[in-house]
């Protein structure tokens, strides 16, 4: 049988050379997948002698490149090899072959990074056209290592690759949260591993400001809480990421996200002469906002440019620019008078005139701007980058007007999602994927429908369902004023019921719907992440009413770009925000997830096959914590170990593989919704040590038992007996996890976590008991079973039982 995810997850990351040779060159364990990969015959042998040398073009960052291959290559293996450096190219078992020195001093976005790796013999060559590629390329020679009962080898191999997107990047929140340097240092580390290749350090938000300045010393100072990252600090994480190949991009957010500026400058802001304002401790959009009529704004702004500017050679500034709350200007006699008077366009276009004024600042400091979304406007020149959080409407709209764009849209690792999400989204806008006309002899029903969502009210959107000649259906939906985009079929019955999904541009969104002869009928929900949000809806279109067509969409079609505007979007970054997160709970929502988005970034972009995407990803797991050095599973250890006041974690490590934290948004909602005042837990006070802190964004063994039930469904009867084995794990785990989440006070509102898992699990062994007996479900159980999933699916100390999922696939299954 298939190997599967989980037994991928405890294996050795390495595989034999003749299961290379059987397989596909997409089943090499490799992440990101090259553009191509030709597997040869032989190997070459990894041992004491394994010599590396230089040929061509040589620097100190050539050398540290070198070193560090050689480091990385006794942690994988536990070989020494002390004499690695070859006096010749003959001796060598790896040549580095750099054709020039880079074109510019400074790595820029135009930076070669392309290599060649070839094996001759013995001994493998890595060509590039410049060092960035032999920084690449060395990451690939370093997944290819296997280790087998003779040896260690790398298996002969012909790669040619570069990267599909220059700019692939992770923008990175230590203002929230303060995170410890040398976790940030690890963080380069495993963007290298990654191909990643910018760092965007947002230093600088309501929270905290956390970077020394020689001038406008409170800014960091009556901020910070003494966490706060010296020069020093900054100097030696901007080398380091040289060495790696990694830009560094600073990030001064203005005129909103402001709220630490006011607490030490509040004269600097636009609320009036007089007011001052409290460190926030809060989450949130918040007033107030920089004055860009008072000149000393332009004289701080200019001071700390300048500093930073000296600390962060890279040629890119980001000035934030997102979520401004204009309610100060607004309320301003003052601002409301020059708004009027220079005929200026409302507050959205204030906000353009700071931002013009600083575009110019930072172009006499040899910068180019780059910012949110909401800086774009008309009066400032397309060589500004916009980075989107609000999906590919915004920047393939910006696209069109000529402005270079990211996105992080859907990339928003802070979220817990599940990874097939991000691996779907790509940078580039598709235009509409569906034909959403109605046709002679089809037929068509539109639905109203909304869900609930205590803050910030409900969600609304319109679902059309088109039935072709031949019954085949397709379907699309309208949703809260965004552009049309597809819905994708999984299961249809006319009238009856509908499971259908779309990536929304913040969310995975699944419709399993009931349908009636009215609209959604109980028991409907929208499957969010893997939180269930029950869903109403009415019929407001269909064929049935006389003179009825399908409404126009709210928000429009998605921008369809030629192929001189695609050119205009550089690539994407990954987004960290620690509003929920601290330095032992981050790393474990990056990684392994970010390889995925990794290889989105760098890799074609028809590569697209989820299955592979997972099972790689589950070697690059175990492989990223013994070649980089990555504490993803090591810091979630350490919260359990704390949880379980010396006793042993086995049980609650079992059972942390089959729960998942509530996903997208999920667990903000119900901080708000449990607390009275509603607000009170979003802030800096907020304990990050619940059993949902140690849990991984998403359970492999999960996606691991949901494959064991389809390939039942299939009619293979061999995979009830793994599927049985998952059921037994974690109903053992369960039991012997109550006990030690009910003796302490972080834990104890997660006993109902392992009530809810032995609940589920028992009733999977019942389920699969029946199926070996060839027995088929009753209407009316399978009804009673789905309730008790139903109500098992829920949100219990901001996690989810996440067995739920394959367990109603079963019973749907052998329901009669």
């Amino acid at each position: 049988m298939k190997k599967t995810i989980l037994s991928l997850l405890i294996s050795s990351s390495m595989v034999s050379p003749m299961a290379l040779a059987m397989a596909p060159n997409t089943d090499l364990n490799l992440m990101p997948y090259p553009q191509t990969v030709e597997l040869k015959k032989g190997q070459v042998t990894v041992d004491s002698e394994f010599k590396v040398f230089i040929k061509g073009f040589n620097s100190d960052r050539v050398e540290y490149t070198a070193k560090r291959f050689i480091d990385r290559l006794e942690r994988q293996t536990g070989v020494p090899t002390l004499n690695w450096q070859a006096e010749n190219e003959k001796e060598a078992n790896l040549v580095i072959d750099i054709n020039r020195a880079p074109k510019t001093e400074v790595q820029n976005i135009e930076s070669d990074e392309s290599y060649r790796i070839t094996t001759r013999g013995d001994r493998i060559v890595l060509s590039s056209e410049s060092p960035y590629g032999a920084i690449r390329g060395i990451e690939t020679i370093l997944q290819l290592v296997q280790s087998t009962s003779t040896g260690y080898h790398i298996p002969a191999v012909t790669i040619v690759d570069e990267p599909r997107f220059q700019w692939r990047g992770v923008s990175y929140d230590t203002s929230r949260h303060f995170i410890e340097f040398d976790v940030l240092i690890r963080q380069l580390d495993a963007m290298a591993s990654a191909k990643m290749n910018v760092f965007h350090w947002h230093f600088w938000d309501d929270q905290g400001i956390r970077i020394q300045t020689d001038s406008w010393t409170r800014l960091w100072s009556e901020s910070s809480d003494g966490n706060y990252y010296t020069k020093d600090q900054v100097r030696y994480l901007v080398e380091y990421a040289r060495n790696l190949g990694i830009r560094v991009i600073p990030e001064v957010s203005l005129p909103g996200h402001s709220s630490a500026v006011a607490h030490a400058y509040p004269r600097l802001m636009s609320g009036g002469e007089g007011q001052s304002y409290e460190q926030e401790r809060e989450w949130g959009v918040f007033e107030p906002l920089m004055d860009p009529l008072n000149p000393e704004l332009y004289e701080m702004l200019g001071d700390v440019f300048d500093e930073v500017v000296a600390l962060f050679p890279d040629e890119y500034f980001h000035i934030g620019g997102d979520e401004p709350n204009y309610s100060q200007w607004i309320n301003s006699e003052k601002h409301q008078a020059f708004i009027a008077e220079n005929n200026i366009d409302g507050e959205r276009g204030l906000q353009s005139y700071l931002n013009i004024k600083v575009e110019q600042m930072l172009e006499e400091r040899g910068k180019k701007m780059t910012g949110w979304d909401e800086i774009w406007h008309k009066d400032l020149p397309t060589s500004i980058v916009i980075q989107s959080w609000q999906g590919h409407d915004s920047i393939g709209r910006a696209a069109k007007e000529g402005y270079q764009g990211i996105l992080s849209t859907g990339y928003y690792l802070d979220q817990p999602q599940p990874t097939s999400y991000h691996y779907r989204n790509d940078p580039i806008p598709k235009g509409i994927t569906v034909d959403d006309s109605l046709h002679a002899g089809e037929s068509f029903v539109s639905y109203q429908w909304e869900k609930p969502r205590t803050k910030g009210g409900p969600r609304k959107g319109l679902l059309t369902i088109i039935e072709a000649k031949d019954g085949t259906p397709r379907a699309f939906v309208d949703y809260n004023g965004k552009s049309r985009e597809e819905v994708f079929i999984k299961e249809y019955q006319p009238g009856k019921s509908l499971v259908a999904y779309f990536d929304n541009f913040m969310s995975y969104t699944e419709f399993n719907l009931n349908l009636d002869q009215n609209g959604f009928s109980e028991g409907s929900y929208q499957l969010i992440g893997n939180v269930r949000w029950p869903t109403t809806a009415n019929i407001v279109a269909s064929s049935a009413m006389e003179g009825s067509v399908i409404p126009e969409p709210d928000g429009g079609y998605p921008a369809e770009l030629t192929e001189k505007e695609k050119e205009l979007i550089l690539g994407g970054e990954i987004t960290m925000w620690l509003e929920n997160k601290d330095t032992h709970t981050v790393e474990q929502y990056l990684w392994p997830r970010s390889y995925a988005i990794a290889e989105r970034l760098w890799s074609d972009a028809s590569l697209t096959d989820e299955e592979s995407m997972y099972e790689r990803m589950a070697v690059m797991d175990t492989w990223s914590e013994v070649s980089v050095g990555l504490r993803h599973h090591a810091d979630a250890d350490m919260l359990l170990k704390r949880l379980a006041k010396g006793q042993n974690i086995q049980s609650l490590q079992a059972l942390a593989k089959y729960i998942e934290p509530a996903q997208y948004y999920a667990r903000n909602w119900e901080k708000w919704i449990s607390t009275e005042n509603h607000g009170d837990l979003y802030n800096q006070h907020e304990r990050l040590n619940r059993f949902v802190d140690a849990l991984v964004v998403e359970s492999y063994a999960v996606y691991d038992m949901e494959k064991l039930v389809s390939d039942f469904a299939l009619g293979n009867s061999a995979a009830l007996v793994e599927l049985e084995t998952h059921y037994q794990n974690v109903r053992q785990a369960a039991v012997a996890s109550k006990p030690i989440f009910a003796d302490h006070v972080a834990s104890v509102d997660s006993v109902v976590i392992a009530e809810k898992a032995e609940l589920i699990a028992d009733l999977g062994l019942t389920l699969i008991e029946k199926a070996k007996q060839g027995e088929t479900i009753r209407l009316e159980d399978a009804q009673a079973y789905l309730a008790v999933i139903s109500e098992s699916a829920k949100i219990y100390d901001e996690a989810i039982v996440a067995i739920v999922r394959p367990t109603e696939a079963l019973v749907r299954h052998l329901t009669k």
